[in-house]
């Protein structure tokens, strides 16, 4: 019998921005998305109070001010998301923020004038009515500018609805020149994955192990087949795929790229039906938002059929075991005249009853040329400066791991060709690399994407090394398979 997914909670806040046309809000046939992610939750306060989102018999999921909470509970908690607005303007990732309650799954939508701009948790997917503007204010408060051009505030007046949320204040000449009722705050809550210490290993690592990893290239790339499709089909057919490549051989560990948030519950089921009980973790990608120091989780596209599938990232599946995880924030491309870059991630699972640890990100990427002259890469490290200090803070973390007894494995999509492999420098000492024979051959190994190589797995020095190459067909990356024996 498979067992039920345990996953992370995650919050959700999308990119804001201000549309006066006012439509009706989005909505999807998808059901919310469950809490499946190591991203980061938050509060929201006003005038001192949690906002919090009700949980009347109506089911009317509005959002108030809390006058009696004195910590935040999954009523009070949501995910902060961005997603891609316009193109050719500057409304891109970061420019507005979306909020996903912990409590509905739901993003919060501004009501039109007739609800009397009502907040509520009920859209399943984002679009105008669900983004808001974060507009920085003194003190470390913001005012949120709702679709219809005005601000939000919380009725803490006179009001039969004490507390209630409304986009109802018309815009100041400045927006600090905002009242109390209009100030809002936003306060983290926990961290990206378990929040206790690393607990010491129980067992000696095995020699033998088994990790793959796999960009699946499921967002928005029209070039990979699992583009824009639903979180089943990539489910199936990425567990296919694998089941193929792997054959009678079981993984101890796969890391994922370019994959959607809701796609990490139907894809743990789908690998269990062949690789035994899993447990499939995901890690977002964020953005800041406009000129701030939050980071949102950037969305994925919605499928063919509108439907929302929630954050886009990484995911790290491991056999079913108490498990500790760790999604991280790597040093990321920063640009005064460009602010709203990808912080790109990492997440890490130990198994203390085995002794292995397992880390796996998505570094960023510099532009470069294949083998037959075409610039590929995203452009998002175009300096070659972020990928040395992302290889850095991936090897501080997992000599961190090692110290407390664990046997390490690491890698994922990164980004880097043979011919810049020294930016990786330090992901190679008293490690060996999938693609070397012996821990001093040279850094190369076969083509993963096109004629590169850009994915990597490192392991510990000792083991025969195994490193298979294979094309699963659905994305432009090939899976790589690191087996050490």
């Amino acid at each position: 019998m498979l067992k039920r997914i345990r996953l992370l909670s995650a919050a959700v806040l999308t990119a804001l921005g201000t549309v006066v046309a006012l439509a009706a809000p989005s909505a999807a046939a998808d059901p919310p998305v469950p809490p499946s992610s190591a991203g980061q939750r938050w509060a929201l306060k006003v005038a001192d109070h949690y906002v919090t989102v009700s949980a009347g018999a109506n089911g009317d999921t509005k959002l108030r001010a809390n006058l009696t909470a004195t910590t935040p509970g999954t009523a009070e908690q949501f995910t902060l998301h961005t997603d891609w607005i316009r193109e050719g303007s500057d409304e891109g990732f970061g420019s507005k923020v979306s909020f996903r309650s912990e409590a509905t799954g739901n993003y919060v939508t501004t009501e039109d004038d007739a609800s009397a701009s009502l907040l509520r948790t009920r859209a399943t997917t984002i679009g105008a009515w669900e983004r808001f503007t974060l507009k920085p204010l003194s003190k470390g408060a913001f005012g949120l500018l709702a679709s219809n051009g005005k601000y939000v505030a919380a009725e803490l007046g006179t009001y039969p609805d004490k507390g209630l949320l409304r986009a109802r204040t018309a815009q100041p000449a400045s927006p600090d020149d905002l009242g109390s009722w209009e100030r809002f705050t936003l306060e983290k809550v926990g961290g990206q994955g378990s929040t206790g210490p690393v607990p010491a290993p129980t067992a000696q690592a095995p020699v033998a192990r088994d990790v793959v990893s796999w960009n699946v290239c499921a967002n928005n790339n029209g070039g990979c087949s699992l583009d824009k499709a639903t979180p089943t089909t990539v489910a199936t057919n990425v567990s296919n795929a694998l089941h193929q490549a792997m054959g009678t051989r079981r993984p101890d560990a796969i890391f994922f790229q370019e994959i959607c948030e809701k796609a990490a519950k139907p894809l743990e089921l789908a690998l269990e039906s062949w690789a035994g009980p899993m447990d499939v973790r995901f890690m977002p990608t964020y953005y800041n938002v406009a000129d701030t120091t939050v980071q949102a989780q950037k969305e994925c596209d919605n499928t063919e059929g509108g439907a929302g599938r929630g954050s886009f990232g990484i995911a790290l599946a491991v056999p079913d075991s108490n498990t500790w995880y760790q999604g991280t924030v790597l040093p990321s491309p920063v640009d005064p005249a460009k602010p709203r870059k990808e912080q790109r991630p990492m997440l890490c699972a130990i198994m203390p009853a085995e002794g292995s640890a397992y880390c796996n990100a998505h570094f960023s990427s510099g532009p470069y040329t294949d083998a037959n002259g075409k610039p590929q890469g995203d452009d998002t490290d175009p300096n070659n400066l972020v990928r040395p200090k992302q290889a850095q803070a991936m090897r501080t973390t997992v000599d961190g791991l090692a110290e407390k007894g664990y046997t390490t494995y690491y890698g994922g999509d990164l980004n880097t060709t043979q011919n810049d492999v020294d930016y990786l420098s330090a992901l190679y000492p008293g490690h060996q690399e999938c693609g070397q024979p012996t821990p001093s051959s040279p850094h190369t190994g076969a083509p993963t994407d096109g004629n590169n190589k850009i994915d990597y797995i490192f392991g510990p020095q000792g083991p025969t090394y195994t490193c298979r190459v294979v094309d699963g067909t659905l994305s432009d990356h090939r899976v790589i398979n690191l087996t050490t024996s």
